[in-house]
């Protein structure tokens, strides 16, 4: 939840008068490391989630060693960038807030660096408070390839990314589609412009265009909505935005795949074929559940079975054989 977001809420709450406690909320990470930087960042913290599988979260704070050749290869960053954004990282602090004891708690993302030269490698101090964020960053793009990610230049465009994501997650009967308010535009990619035009031109057009030139990312269209405010001409006051899907993007991983065509196919006839093991004719299928299993015999297949069929059904897939994405 972005602040914009917050703030409305809590005016809602207290014209409603039903103020509900929370524990604690936190302001966006992604809002503190992208919106004060560049593309990179994310790029950043996502590579630092990948070398975190030491950490000792038990710790209040704990060492990470970056050795900087490898970060070189993951992100195709230079050596130059990557300093410039651990040096972000230094200057951007996350807000936890406790609604309930009315308190809040200013972190550093990162308290220390500590270049070894000689060795070709950063030495980084890191809360385990901010540990486990980064590691929900990571988690925001665990469907995007990352040789995919790691050439995006547009911080906006990953910006956009986890939300295009999270609308994807609507359920059905709601529409993939997010209206949004000046202010909570301005919120939500770090900018302070004065109309929605502005926003339209420098940012909405711009990674539309970046995400239209990658077929296996989702991608977007928007519109401004207008209103009458006072005597003038219709004014922009916010923007849809609507989720579009290409064929491209349920084929880009495997992973992917299999959510779409649990989802997409339930009932549905994927595959006939003769059973390599029992050497019988079957009809793959999705139950109710997702789950794949033979529609002639109406048994399940049991999870390596299963893990095996997904691999050959992607495969063919790919290879324009199977037609689950088509209509």
């Amino acid at each position: 939840m972005t602040m914009a977001e917050w703030k409305e809420r809590k005016k809602e709450e207290r014209q409603k008068e039903k103020i509900t406690p929370r524990k604690k909320i936190s302001n966006n990470f992604i809002d503190n490391t992208i919106n004060k930087s560049n593309g990179n960042a994310i790029k950043t913290i996502f590579y630092l989630a990948t070398i975190l599988e030491k950490f000792d979260f038990d710790k209040q704070m704990d060492t990470v060693r970056v050795d900087m050749k490898e970060m070189f290869k993951y992100t195709k960053m230079t050596s130059q960038e990557i300093k410039n954004n651990l040096d972000a990282m230094q200057e951007t602090s996350i807000t936890f807030i406790n609604e309930f004891k009315e308190w809040e708690e200013k972190i550093v993302l990162v308290p220390r660096i500590e270049i070894v030269y000689g060795d070709n490698c950063v030495e980084i101090d890191l809360y385990s408070k901010i540990a486990k964020l980064i590691i929900e960053v990571k988690n925001n793009y665990t469907y995007i390839d990352t040789k995919v990610l790691m050439s995006l230049k547009s911080k906006h465009t990953l910006r956009l990314l986890p939300l295009l994501e999270k609308i994807k997650g609507y359920d059905s009967h709601i529409g993939k589609r997010k209206r949004m308010s000046l202010d909570a535009l301005n919120e939500f990619f770090g900018t302070k412009y004065q109309r929605i035009p502005d926003i339209e031109r420098k940012i909405l057009k711009l990674a539309q265009k970046e995400l239209d030139n990658n077929p296996t990312l989702p991608t977007f269209i928007y519109k401004s909505n207008m209103e009458c405010i006072g005597r003038g001409r219709p004014k922009a006051t916010s923007v849809t935005i609507d989720l579009i899907i290409r064929p491209e993007y349920y084929l880009s991983n495997r992973k992917v795949f299999i959510e779409y065509t649990r989802t997409s196919c339930i009932g549905k006839n994927i595959l006939d074929t003769i059973d390599k093991h029992t050497h019988k004719r079957i009809t793959i299928s999705i139950s109710t559940k997702g789950r794949l299993y033979d529609r002639i015999s109406g048994e399940s297949f049991d999870a390596k079975r299963a893990n095996e069929i997904w691999t050959t059904l992607y495969e063919l897939a790919k290879d324009g054989k199977l037609g689950v994405l088509e209509g």
